[in-house]
């Protein structure tokens, strides 16, 4: 077996890194789904296209706050 070189060590490794962001976008999907669907609820109950973007970024971050603060378990 022959040794990596730097530049496919480098190659692999940022293989590696982009294969789990992907997978990382793949699980929280169903999340950001979710923050999408308090916004529109929210737009269809008359507040405002701001606000209501601002209350969903504030929903996602919590269940993102608790989903990463279970991972410490």
């Amino acid at each position: 077996m022959t040794a990596e070189t730097p530049d496919e060590a480098l190659n692999r490794l940022a293989a590696d890194l982009g294969n789990s962001l992907h997978q990382v976008a793949a699980l929280l999907g169903p999340l950001w789904d979710a923050a999408d669907g308090v916004r529109n609820v929210l737009e269809r109950k008359g507040w405002s296209p701001a606000v209501a973007e601002e209350l969903a970024a504030e929903y996602l971050r919590l269940c993102m706050k608790k989903l990463f603060s279970s991972l410490d378990n």
